[in-house]
């Protein structure tokens, strides 16, 4: 299963370990499925796991940030090429994302971003919210 996950899904799992992005993760180090990134989403991720106000959200324990960045590129799987996805979502900084899913042939794209969900769908790619894909997980 080839799934792409959102930034906000990434740092929800950071920030809150029980919760569904923070399974999602777990399953992924387990290697449930394979998580797709292109070298603009790893950017953006490592842009803002960086970012100050995260930091002090996570000041209860040791910052696991470079090892997660590391995990994502040694266990992960880079996404090269380039598709038009210009128009198709309000958000342009979204539009990476569903450029992954085309190019990556992605199964799943698990977002919380409403503009990601509202499409429900990009060609093979379907786009979840994390609850209802850690569900799909579990069955």
């Amino acid at each position: 299963m080839r799934v792409i996950l959102d930034t906000s899904v990434i740092v929800s799992g950071m920030i809150l370990p029980k919760g569904p992005p923070a399974k999602i993760i777990s399953h992924w180090l387990n290697n449930k499925f394979t998580l797709l990134y292109t070298k603009a989403m790893l950017a953006e991720l490592e842009d803002v796991l960086n970012r100050a106000w995260l930091h002090e959200r996570l000041s209860h324990a040791p910052s696991r940030t470079p090892e997660f960045l590391e995990a994502v590129t040694l266990l992960g799987q880079p996404v090269k090429g380039y598709v038009n996805v210009t128009g198709l979502i309000r958000d342009p900084f979204d539009e990476m994302f569903l450029a992954c899913a085309i190019l990556g042939n992605a199964d799943f794209l698990v977002s919380g971003d409403k503009d990601l969900l509202t499409l429900a769908k990009i060609q093979q790619t379907f786009i979840l919210p994390p609850t209802q894909f850690l569900s799909y997980l579990s069955d």
